[in-house]
């Protein structure tokens, strides 16, 4: 059991054994200036692998009818204040793929890797994370607006 405010859980590879709800909690139970601190270095990359290698998992294909387009994912604080790590994926015939890279995306998305967790976990609402100017979101709008309906945030 983890206590309130303790990120302990981010030091091991375990991260990629936890179901959706658990790891809900556990974010849910990490202070911001924890979870912020922990997910530098190796974490980091092991948690945003994780989270994007799952992202196909979430999404709702019957909702996602009619939705085509490419999302282009900017997570900040790799390096230096312009590195960022990039992610791309595409949702397509009620599908959604990681790729490579993209030449072009419809949506990109900004943000640092503490804000995308607590996001794809249900902690915190995305459209609240845009105001608190820790997400950006350019391209598509509309588009956009529907990514939180297309995918299942938090647990299942």
């Amino acid at each position: 059991m983890t206590d309130r405010g303790s990120a302990g859980w981010l030091d091991s590879a375990g991260l990629a054994g936890l179901d959706a709800s658990e790891l809900a909690r556990l974010v849910d139970r990490t202070s911001e200036r924890e979870l912020r601190h922990r997910l530098i270095g190796g974490v980091r990359e092991i948690a945003l692998r994780e989270i994007f290698r799952r992202m196909p998992e979430y999404l709702r294909p019957a909702r996602a009818a009619g939705f085509d387009a490419v999302v282009a994912w900017h997570i900040t604080g790799a390096g230096g204040p312009e590195d960022c790590n990039a992610f791309w994926i595409r949702v397509s015939d009620g599908q959604c793929e990681v790729i490579d890279s993209a030449p072009h995306a419809d949506i990109s998305i900004r943000t640092d890797p503490a804000t995308l967790l607590r996001v794809v976990t249900g902690n915190e609402d995305p459209v609240n994370a845009v105001l608190k100017q820790r997400l950006s979101v350019r391209g598509d709008l509309a588009l956009a607006a529907r990514l939180t309906k297309i995918f299942a945030v938090g647990p299942l």
